[in-house]
């Protein structure tokens, strides 16, 4: 994955992804991971979409936290991220 050829946001997001992954201890980057990353991102293009369709956006981030909650953690070995094979 070439992550030179996404947009600056898209970047960051995926940065943000990964480090929720290390901050939970988790072995894989879901997407939960992600959905988390776009639902908080500052001047993101997800959070006004949100607000537009009139979802609860607090909601959205409650229920993804708790789907972080219970994602299998790993500890101990080298951090490294891998994406996982969820389509």
């Amino acid at each position: 994955m070439n992550q030179e050829k996404f947009t600056v946001k898209t970047q960051e997001a995926i940065m943000e992804a990964q480090h929720l992954v290390t901050k939970y201890n988790h072995p894989v980057l879901e997407p939960e991971h992600l959905l988390m990353a776009l639902l908080t991102q500052q001047d993101g293009i997800v959070p006004p979409l949100v607000d537009k369709l009139g979802v609860g956006k607090g909601v959205l981030i409650a229920d993804t936290e708790r789907l972080l909650q219970r994602l299998a953690r790993a500890y101990g070995g080298v951090a490294q991220v891998n994406l996982s094979n969820a389509s």
